[in-house]
């Protein structure tokens, strides 16, 4: 019977598996702490760790740092800040008082400055001073006192030649064309009222009105528009009204009434704008020019070119 042959421990052949060294790459990678997460981890363990700590919480300071995940470089917004001033200097700084037009004046429960007042002031005089001096009478219509007059022959004393150069001499002239017939039927003298009220110190005289606008259907059917008066040398007598005064007015006006019917005669007279000229005002003698009035021919006006 064959013996079995021994193994010698000594040289190394035992049953024992071999003695291997260490893995160095594993032995360091015990002693580092892991986490679990993203870099935003990391970046947060660097942010609080001990060495760091004394800048947790520190948003005065502008600190650059890195990501070490990212390779980023982050910088905190830098705002602009403000100089304050020192409150100090306000309670130091004397208040300037108010002096001459800036002071204030008590009315009622407030205070307005006298600049204010004085402006007010110079305001109600300028206008004062308009309505005395240049703003003129106001005119209303007066249609109850309005007529034609049928008897009224312009041709009585002088034919058509002569007649339509004494117009053109002492009528406001708005058409040439309406002169167009020699017969007086053809023409009406129609009379215009209103009353004037003057609202100021001062006498106005008015020398002239004249037509600033008709309807373009009957522009040669208004001949002419009269109003003043003549003395025995044939001079014009102007329109005069007194101070703080009313007065009557009347204002001719001649109608071409060829190829026309009452209504139209009626709108011919409606669409007239008629203004003063030459207006003044008599102030201690002397005669300051006013600003022109112009006067609306009423709609309601309603006359007859026929003799009933």
């Amino acid at each position: 019977m064959a013996k079995k042959k021994k193994k010698n421990i000594a040289d190394g052949s035992g049953d024992m598996d071999p003695i291997k060294l260490p893995d160095q790459k594993k032995i360091r990678a015990l002693n580092t702490e892991t986490r679990r997460g993203s870099v935003i981890n990391q970046y947060a363990d660097s942010l609080f760790s001990t060495d760091k700590s004394r800048h947790q919480g520190s948003f005065e300071r502008a600190i650059q740092y890195e990501d070490p995940g990212r390779n980023l470089t982050l910088v905190p917004d830098e705002e602009e800040e403000e100089e304050e001033e020192d409150i100090t200097e306000y309670a130091a700084r004397e208040i300037p008082k108010a002096t001459g037009l800036n002071r204030g004046v008590k009315l009622g429960n407030q205070y307005v400055r006298k600049k204010t007042i004085v402006i007010w002031c110079i305001v109600a005089v300028s206008f004062l001073l308009f309505m005395m001096f240049a703003f003129p009478p106001i005119f209303t219509d007066d249609n109850e006192n309005s007529e034609v007059l049928y008897d009224k022959n312009v041709f009585e004393k002088m034919g058509m030649t002569e007649f339509k150069a004494y117009a053109s001499t002492h009528y406001s002239v708005n058409s040439e064309k309406a002169f167009s017939s020699e017969k007086m039927e053809n023409y009406r003298v129609v009379k215009l009222s209103f009353t004037a009220r003057n609202l100021s110190p001062f006498k106005v005289e008015i020398p002239k009105f004249v037509v600033s606008k008709v309807d373009p259907l009957y522009e040669d059917k208004i001949a002419y528009v009269s109003s003043g008066s003549v003395d025995d040398s044939g001079n014009d007598i102007p329109v005069t009204v007194p101070a703080f005064s009313s007065k009557k007015i009347e204002i001719e006006v001649l109608v071409n009434v060829v190829d026309i019917d009452e209504r139209q005669f009626n709108d011919a007279l409606s669409s007239m704008i008629i203004s003063t000229k030459g207006m003044t005002k008599n102030v201690l003698g002397m005669k300051i020019p006013c600003v022109p009035y112009f006067i609306f021919v009423s709609d309601n006006l309603s006359l007859s070119f026929n003799k009933v």
